[in-house]
């Protein structure tokens, strides 16, 4: 296998993986960018060794398996290492007649393969003629007995692969994509395939087996340019219209209460916004720093006799910082965040001992109104998820779910909700219309309150 990294930058410590099809190469992973990430492309199964030594400088590595990649990953990676994987049209069973692509189809395009077929199968692959011919313009190939025969033995190597059931550690399969219209690996076979995977998640798009990967990578990973953008034009009228998002800050605040945190030490806050928090908190934490970080420019407050502001990206903020706080709070900001375990830990890392954080964020099934109009909504981690990275490092771990429902008149006025509050971030609901939300008049929010303490 070989592999090609399209965008890389010294910082990063971020990476986005992407495993290609089979008669596919780096092309697929070309616009795809996001700032703070490396991009790199897996392809071409000659053989099913890799050296993936290349993954010891990222704490975060976010896999996108297409079609035969899906089990060329499932082969050659360590489980370890990824921290998220997203399966696109494939399965980790390819050449099975319940669970992938018949064996009869699968070998007869081995067997079979010339020229002519291999166009057949390309034009299967998209979903019709301007598809096919964008996908071809891309590719970088010469065709040729020689690449014929490259491209049958690499069909071989992978039934080959698969004959011997190769048996790694399950990587964190987050989400499978199933296109309704694919015409290389049945949808009814995928179903069946991934039905069976307890913490995958399926999604179907009204796609073919051809989709385009960046818009997968741009419903997964939110992009803070433009979350920071949405956010910033609904600074103004924010307060006014989180409704849920004020009823969560007020119950956050009442477990921080409840953990006695320092009310005079130094205080960090991520995704303070317009301070609906910081207000309620500041009602019995009066620090003597606090520290604000944001995505966009926010305060000042003036709960601290020494306050600072920061704008950037907390995440990796946070990795470079040496100091040490007595309290970390974060309300309804972490859900954008691409790697949540680590961030906890990081925060136990500046937390000095005895330091209490307190973290609101939202679970699976928030504002599941939408999901209907939107294939892809944002990864919320489970209840049980958040408890368990906590407790990995914190003591005295308390986590509370709750249930807030929000009633609009119209659905006009549901769709200014989602715009006053820019809750749809980099999302796709970002894109949901009064004709899409007719029906609807209610949006239930599923938050979850999280507080620890530094042993």
């Amino acid at each position: 296998m070989k592999i090609e990294f399209l965008h890389t930058e010294p910082d990063n410590t971020r990476l986005i993986l992407v495993y290609t099809g089979w008669s596919a190469g780096p092309e697929t992973g070309r616009g795809i960018s996001l700032p703070g990430w490396d991009v790199a492309v897996v392809h071409d199964f000659s053989d099913l060794s890799l050296d993936t030594s290349f993954l010891d400088r990222y704490y975060t590595v976010y896999l996108f398996a297409w079609s035969l990649g899906v089990f060329a990953a499932h082969a050659t990676l360590p489980a370890d290492r990824i921290t998220a994987a997203f399966a696109i049209n494939g399965t980790l069973t390819p050449v099975d007649d319940l669970h992938g692509i018949p064996a009869a189809i699968f070998n007869g395009t081995a067997d079979g393969l010339n020229e002519r077929n291999l166009m057949k199968f390309r034009m299967r692959m998209a979903s019709d003629r301007e598809a096919y011919n964008r996908f071809m313009a891309a590719l970088e190939e010469e065709l040729g007995e020689e690449r014929i025969e490259n491209l049958r033995g690499q069909l071989r190597n992978i039934a080959g692969a698969a004959e011997r059931r190769v048996q790694r550690q399950s990587l964190p399969w987050v989400r499978a994509y199933i296109s309704k219209h694919d015409r290389i690996f049945p949808p009814e076979n995928m179903h069946r395939a991934w039905r069976h995977e307890d913490d995958t998640e399926i999604v179907e798009l009204e796609a073919s087996h051809l989709v385009e990967l960046r818009e997968i990578v741009r419903m997964v990973i939110s992009d803070p340019v433009k979350v920071s953008e949405k956010f910033s034009k609904a600074s103004i009228s924010y307060d006014t219209h989180a409704i849920a998002q004020y009823s969560a800050a007020i119950k956050l605040a009442d477990m921080l209460r409840g953990m006695n945190p320092a009310t005079e030490g130094n205080l960090l806050e991520i995704g303070c916004g317009t301070g609906l928090f910081t207000r309620e908190y500041s009602r019995f934490i009066k620090p003597r720093l606090a520290t604000f970080v944001d995505i966009t420019e926010t305060g000042p407050f003036g709960i601290a006799a020494e306050e600072e502001y920061v704008v950037e990206d907390a995440e990796r903020w946070i990795e470079r910082q040496r100091r040490e706080w007595d309290v970390i709070v974060s309300a309804s900001a972490i859900q954008w965040f691409a790697d949540i375990p680590r961030f906890l830990h990081e925060c136990h890392r500046h937390l000095r001992s005895g330091g209490v954080m307190a973290i609101s964020t939202f679970l699976p099934g928030n504002m599941e109104e939408l999901d209907a109009l939107r294939p892809s909504p944002l990864l919320y981690p489970k209840a049980e998820q958040l408890r368990e990275w906590m407790s990995r490092d914190f003591c005295d771990v308390e986590v509370r779910e709750d249930e807030i429902r929000v009633e609009f008149r119209s659905a006009r006025e549901m769709l200014m909700h989602l715009k006053h509050t820019g809750v749809g971030g980099s999302a796709p609901s970002s894109r949901l219309s009064i004709k899409d939300m007719a029906h609807l008049r209610s949006l239930t929010y599923r938050p979850v309150y999280v507080v620890g303490r530094k042993g």
